[in-house]
């Protein structure tokens, strides 16, 4: 019978895990392609719906700039306000929180990316997996297209997995 973790090393591992996705979430952002017109001078808005799972790890990020606009986090009380932002991230939530979320941005350049199991499954655009003890992405290739987000070859290159690319071999 496996033993549990004490607590000290459960948290620090959970600290770690957020601390890369913070660092996940900054280099994804400057491997996606954003529409023309989309930059202006404003902020690049990285934002977190729900529940904050990150402490202190994002913060670092709004030290640093996504091409030549200051990256500014916000934390959207709900997916409408979350219309504001560029990138979102959603930790967990069921179907529900996830429909909610994607049907609220529909129309908009927005790119959304989760921890919950099956994200991209259910309309989100790219999903955080643990694979192996490493943590991974999968990326839905038609939610991106959809909301004229355009991935770079190696941003799709890593993934663990497509979805809605049509072709053999994916989702």
């Amino acid at each position: 019978m496996a033993s549990l973790p004490p607590r000290g090393a459960a948290a620090e591992a959970l600290v770690g895990e957020y601390k890369l996705k913070a660092a996940f979430l900054y280099r994804i952002s400057q491997f996606v392609e954003w529409p023309e017109g989309e930059a202006g001078e404003r902020a690049f808005h990285i934002c977190v719906l729900g529940s904050d799972p990150f402490g202190d790890s994002l913060r670092e990020l709004s030290t640093r700039n996504h091409g030549s606009r200051p990256i500014a986090l916000l934390y959207p009380a709900t997916a409408r306000e979350a219309r504001a932002c560029q990138m979102v991230y959603l930790d967990s939530g069921g179907k529900k929180a996830i429909g909610e979320l994607t049907a609220s941005l529909a129309d908009l350049p927005v790119l959304t990316v989760g921890g919950a199991e099956q994200f991209v499954d259910q309309g989100g655009g790219v999903g955080f997996v643990v694979e192996g003890g490493k943590l991974r992405m999968e990326i839905n290739v038609e939610v991106l297209r959809r909301a004229r987000l355009k991935p770079s070859a190696k941003l799709l290159e890593v993934a663990a997995r497509l979805v809605g690319t049509g072709r053999a071999g994916s989702s």
